[in-house]
């Protein structure tokens, strides 16, 4: 899951601004200042802004459901961040499960090796017991 992030220092955006020229420009004004011409910049620019202020202007009274927001905020982040904890573990489990399923293919590809050699092995040992008696035989005859 590849997002990129563009992080922009709200204080030092609105030391710098010059005039608000795109939306993108309003919004970070909007986040970042407070200050009255600020406030009336944004609006002779973007007058969609006028309800926003006034909701936010509006939680000075509703003190109870501005709280009430943000604990439900932290309590989406939470779950959030809980379901993304456990898609991780997931991921390992997956690779780790990948990574023993290798493992043992390997292992088993090395005892059937192991197993041929020794047969091989069994074989070579067979043909030498084999010509080990015929030498053997021949060198009784030929001291009979």
């Amino acid at each position: 899951m590849l997002q990129e992030y563009l992080l922009i220092p709200l204080d030092i955006f609105r030391e710098n601004h010059q005039n608000i020229s795109r939306k993108l420009d309003a919004w970070l004004l909007f986040i970042a200042s407070d200050q009255p011409c600020d406030i009336r910049e944004v609006i002779e620019a973007y007058p969609e802004f006028t309800e926003l202020y006034r909701e936010v202007f509006d939680f000075r009274y509703h003190k109870k459901e501005l709280v009430s927001m943000y604990s439900e905020a932290l309590r989406i982040l939470d779950q959030n961040t809980v379901e993304l904890m456990v898609e991780l573990q997931q991921e390992e489990i997956k690779a780790l499960r990948e990574k023993n399923l290798r493992q043992e293919e390997e292992n088993l590809r090395q005892r059937e090796e192991m197993r041929r050699q020794g047969e091989e092995m069994r074989r070579q040992e067979e043909r030498y017991q084999k010509e080990l008696l015929r030498l053997q035989k021949l060198l009784d005859q030929k001291n009979n």
